[in-house]
């Protein structure tokens, strides 16, 4: 099957498999979509196309040797276990593969944070300059007060029904946290298409062991009528199946 360079949330299922164990549906999730995903304990590769929004993999249970690469470049491994995350931000296919290596599931949640909700922050944050603003692209980090964070919106997830209120709360707290934290103002951004629009460089200085992201081609802009992008409806059917702590493409 043919892989294309960037897809829909909900396309994932076509390139990837994974038991979807719960996925977010209700007006709760206007802005902020999540699922968690039991991935199959070996994988041997994985093409992945890139995805619009920018979305978080937290690792929740289970330990792993992941592997990721971009085109015919060299495979970077990074170890994962539980509270390792992923900030993918956009880009083209990259490589996957991995091997769990404890007893327990290897399960992740995604969580992906809505263009609108990223771009009203990043207006709060920079200003001005908010169009030359992006976000990193980093892999198997730790980050506590993320860490906290996922587990905040992990109760939700698992609730009957989610509160609108305290969803949308903890939606706009990993956004400023994100953009705080993990965003870079760039000099004469290129101005790229939609799904492109959250490039990010390699991991720098954070509390995590690992900076093996690949430089992207470029810096990206959030600019444009962001707010008629929106994230794919609720994921009743957790139709976008994604595998393990999904890494960013480079």
């Amino acid at each position: 099957m043919q892989v294309p360079e960037t897809t829909s949330v909900e396309a994932y299922e076509s390139y990837i498999g994974g038991k979807c164990l719960r996925a977010c549906h209700g007006e709760a999730w206007r802005e902020i979509k999540a699922c968690i995903i039991a991935s199959p304990r070996v994988v041997d590769n994985v093409h992945l196309p890139g995805v619009s929004e920018p979305f978080i993999a937290w690792t929740m249970s289970g330990q792993a040797e992941f592997q990721e690469r971009e085109g015919d470049g060299p495979w970077i491994t990074h170890q994962i276990r539980r509270g390792s995350l992923f900030l993918t931000t956009g880009g083209g296919i990259y490589d996957c593969r991995w091997k769990a290596f404890t007893p327990e599931p290897f399960e992740t949640m995604l969580v992906f944070v809505g263009l609108p909700l990223i771009r009203r922050v990043l207006e709060e944050i920079f200003g001005a300059d908010a169009d030359n603003a992006r976000l990193r692209d980093l892999s198997a980090f730790t980050d506590a007060e993320m860490h906290w964070l996922m587990e905040r919106l992990h109760k939700e997830l698992t609730r009957r029904k989610a509160s609108p209120l305290l969803v949308q709360a903890i939606a706009q707290a990993i956004a400023v946290h994100l953009a705080r934290n993990y965003a870079d103002l760039v000099s004469e951004p290129h101005r790229q298409s939609v799904a492109a629009r959250l490039q990010a460089p390699a991991n720098h200085g954070l509390d995590g062991p690992t900076h093996g992201r690949r430089a992207r081609p470029g810096p990206a802009r959030l600019t444009g009528r962001l707010e008629q992008v929106s994230l794919p409806s609720p994921f009743q059917k957790c139709h976008w199946r994604v595998t393990f702590p999904l890494p960013h493409k480079s």
